[in-house]
């Protein structure tokens, strides 16, 4: 079943930028991943707050590209300059529910 992951960064002062564009460069590497069907970078400037949304085919998708990541030298730079931990979490999408079409 189709993943989708929500990471939360959190910026050390000084280092939103820096950090929003060291993952701007990440979410373009997972876009390519084998198994990627959307990744995107969201900000929010004012709460120093960076989040990147993933949804994958499917958890092995998603498991395969954690392993390849976790080898990336690029990980530790975020985790450099985050404040605190970054926050992941995973959900399987649950199936769509058909709406009634609605005459306007």
């Amino acid at each position: 079943m189709t993943e989708a992951v929500i990471i939360g960064l959190h910026p050390r002062s000084g280092k939103f930028e820096e950090l929003a564009a060291l993952v701007q460069q990440m979410v373009e590497q997972v876009r390519r991943h084998a198994g990627c069907l959307q990744a995107e970078i969201l900000l929010a400037q004012d709460r120093n707050e960076i989040a990147v949304f993933q949804k994958w085919k499917d958890n092995d998708s998603f498991s395969d590209y954690l392993i390849w990541r976790s080898k990336q030298e690029q990980l530790d730079r975020v985790y450099e300059m985050c404040a605190i931990e970054p926050e992941l979490s995973s959900f399987t999408l649950a199936a769509p529910v058909e709406s009634p079409q609605t005459a306007y």
